[in-house]
């Protein structure tokens, strides 16, 4: 699954600066919004100088992508500069684009270092990984296996019962990283935690009121999301995913998270954004 996922996130062409990719879960009901993000990073990287590295993306969903069609990404060349080069990408099905993304690159320099402290939690091996639950109850959902996978190994420090979902606390906490070794290609890394960071940003902002997915005449889908990378790190090796909803209200929610390595480096920031309101 491993493999597949790789294929999935490594669009092919060039061309150009044309790329096409194909969907990791062809019987879900959508395209899963991070599959697309980390699609339109790989695009972009390829167009991009080896010294100058990835260090934020902004993009907008647009429209739900069909998981049984190709996908195509056109990357624009905005800018190279003396240190940043700035990309945009299309991701289109059809002739109608289902997400736009703007991604900026800078060739590594040095200035003051600071981080905030990442939270102390329970370490990986000691909680259940979210395909082990999953099995364990007999719900695994086969069709759109984003958490409960064998592509990833995901360990969430409170699960929630998705089935019996209570208000708690707009926090979540997950440890992630792929199962099997990555190639040593930091492009790849960061097109990995784009496809993580999707996982737990809508969940965290239904929790606080105990809502579902699925809520009968209640609608919920990303509007856009945003990361930031801040140093090198491996997505085959434990990444901490803290989420945190900020702001709930006018039919929207928001909600930013952090990714820190087991030493307690924050590699990532991110945020999303999504329509929650009643049809």
């Amino acid at each position: 699954m491993l493999e597949q996922l790789l294929r999935v996130l490594s669009p092919e062409g060039g061309n150009n600066d044309l790329f096409t990719a194909g969907n990791m879960h062809p019987d879900a009901v959508r395209v899963y919004g991070g599959q697309v993000l980390a699609q339109c990073i790989a695009s972009a990287v390829a167009t991009v100088p080896e010294d100058r590295v990835l260090h934020s993306q902004h993009a907008y969903f647009l429209r739900p992508g069909d998981p049984a069609r190709p996908i195509t990404l056109e990357v624009e060349r905005a800018r190279d500069g003396l240190s940043f080069s700035s990309r945009r990408v299309v991701a289109l099905q059809g002739d109608k684009p289902i997400l736009v993304s703007s991604l900026s690159f800078q060739v590594p320099s040095r200035g003051d270092d600071f981080q905030i402290a990442m939270p102390d939690v329970p370490p990986p091996q000691s909680l259940p990984s979210e395909r082990q639950l999953s099995l364990e109850a007999g719900k695994l959902d086969e069709s759109f296996m984003i958490t409960t996978g064998e592509d990833l190994d995901i360990r969430v420090v409170e699960p929630v019962d998705w089935d019996n979902p209570v208000p708690r606390d707009p926090k979540l906490q997950a440890w992630m990283k792929t199962t099997g070794r990555l190639p040593d290609d930091r492009g790849v890394h960061q097109s990995l935690l784009a496809y993580m960071s999707d996982a737990f940003l809508i969940d965290v902002c239904l929790i606080v009121h105990g809502r579902h997915f699925a809520d009968a005449g209640f609608q919920v889908a990303s509007l856009d999301h945003a990361l930031w990378f801040h140093e090198d790190f491996r997505a085959d090796e434990w990444l901490l995913h803290t989420v945190e909803a900020d702001r709930i209200g006018g039919g929207r929610g928001l909600a930013r998270g952090h990714f820190y390595t087991q030493e307690g480096k924050l590699v990532a920031t991110t945020m999303q954004q999504a329509v929650m309101r009643f049809r």
